[in-house]
């Protein structure tokens, strides 16, 4: 029954994205932009995390007069 299901998973997946060279080359740019956006905002939070209190947007009262 698994086997049945993922043939006709694959075969759905190909005649969907990549049968016709027009919806891969989409396929394959989507793919990209959104791992990228994914991949650049999950890695900001994890650099805003461990970087906390170090960056000049947490210490800039300490050092910069305030302006009015």
């Amino acid at each position: 029954m698994v086997s049945g299901f993922r043939r006709a998973l694959g075969s759905f997946t190909y005649r969907t994205f990549f049968k016709k060279e027009s919806t891969y080359f989409t396929t394959v740019i989507a793919s990209g932009v959104a791992f990228s956006m994914v991949f650049n905002t999950v890695f900001d939070k994890y650099w805003d995390r461990k970087t906390a209190g170090l960056k000049w947007d947490d210490i800039k009262d300490r050092y910069a007069p305030a302006s009015e």
